[in-house]
């Protein structure tokens, strides 16, 4: 009777460490994490040493082309691990291999010029590059172009004017640059999506004062100089005075992307300084124009240094990074620690603190029904 006893209990035992174990995995598998692998796919000792934006471009089937912001180019001193305190290019781009993304290919080469991309000789403009698509054998870019306006972090402002940058798939160091009709002040770029058949939605800000509004249009897919379409709250328009903006709550970045059938909104708390905002969120939408609902937070920012939290922002989605998991990539930007921690010393710093991070995001945790 005690071998059967003692039987039944290691095969309850078995049985319930099973489903335990089982139900640990589950609940694993829809928890957003940190992914460190393809964070360290930005730790670079050449070529693009670090920067912000982290946009990214599918081009083809194999291949993805990311643009940064201000970044450091060939930099890196190996001893001390440290990287100058001030940049020396307004802006980068790297070709990575979607299937091996640590093979990647620095664009920053044109006639030994760091920036990327240059329009004119006057240093007090320059491009911040935003997002894009692909048509046929070009990509198309397109960058925000900004003017400074006095010393310290905020001494820039943004020039109301649709740039495009085209480069040629075949020979990235051909770059061409055209301008669209005005926008309104609206920037437009900070998200594409590519729709091939129809249209191409993109989406852009104008600041309200506090903060601000986002707005979409749409244009013939493959044909950017098409006469673009305005939503307007209650269908599309060709005037864009009659624009009416998406979403109205109080954030400090947006980016749009399509997920299977699903329209996916990414913002994120407002932080300006260390210790401010933490949190990513996510909102759902049918449509390209919203509305978009079911906000809720999908990871909170957590690369502290000295126990302070940085100044961070720039939540982008890489879809054309799938791991067969149904999980999203997102990538957000951190610059520096602010007030709390100080990171120059000597003029040399980290890089570590002006790197994108990357999480994955289960699509459950973003929405039931993906």
């Amino acid at each position: 009777m005690k071998k059967i006893t003692i039987l039944l209990f290691i095969v309850t035992a078995i049985v319930f460490i099973t489903i335990f174990s089982g139900r640990r995995a589950d609940e694993a598998a829809v928890i957003p994490y940190k992914d460190k692998e393809f964070t360290d796919y930005f730790r670079r000792e050449i070529g693009v040493i670090a920067g912000d934006g982290a946009f990214s471009i599918p081009v083809g089937k194999s291949k993805s082309l990311w643009t940064f912001g201000d970044s450091y180019i060939d930099c890196y001193d190996p001893i001390t691990q440290t990287v100058p305190c001030l940049f020396q290019a307004r802006n980068a781009a790297v070709m990575i291999d979607i299937a091996d993304p640590d093979s990647q290919i620095n664009l920053n080469n044109q006639e030994n010029i760091p920036t990327f991309l240059n329009f004119g000789s006057d240093d007090w403009y320059w491009f911040w590059p935003g997002s894009g698509y692909q048509n046929d054998d070009t990509i198309y870019i397109f960058p925000s172009r900004l003017k400074y306006t006095g010393p310290g972090m905020w001494g820039f402002a943004s020039v109301d004017t649709n740039y495009i940058a085209k480069i040629n798939i075949a020979d990235q160091s051909k770059i061409y640059f055209s301008v669209l009709q005005p926008s309104d002040s609206i920037i437009f770029g900070l998200s594409v999506i590519n729709d091939k058949k129809g249209f191409n939605y993109i989406y852009g800000i104008r600041n309200n004062g506090f903060g601000n509004d986002l707005f979409v249009a749409r244009f013939p897919a493959g044909n950017v100089y098409a006469d673009w379409q305005y939503y307007s709250g209650d269908g599309w328009t060709y005037d864009i005075n009659n624009i009416s903006k998406i979403y109205d709550e109080f954030t400090a970045s947006f980016y749009v992307s399509k997920i299977k059938k699903s329209y996916v909104l990414i913002t994120t708390e407002i932080s300006i300084n260390c210790d401010q905002g933490k949190n990513i969120y996510v909102s759902v939408s049918d449509n390209p124009y919203g509305p978009f609902t079911g906000k809720h937070s999908i990871w909170q920012v957590d690369d502290t240094l000295s126990g302070h939290y940085p100044f961070f922002y720039l939540a982008n989605a890489h879809p054309e990074f799938d791991n067969g998991k149904d999980e999203l990539l997102i990538t957000y930007c951190i610059n520096g620690y602010g007030d709390c921690v100080e990171t120059c010393i000597e003029n040399r710093k980290d890089p570590d603190v002006y790197r994108p991070k990357a999480i994955r995001v289960p699509y459950e945790c973003i929405d039931k029904n993906l």
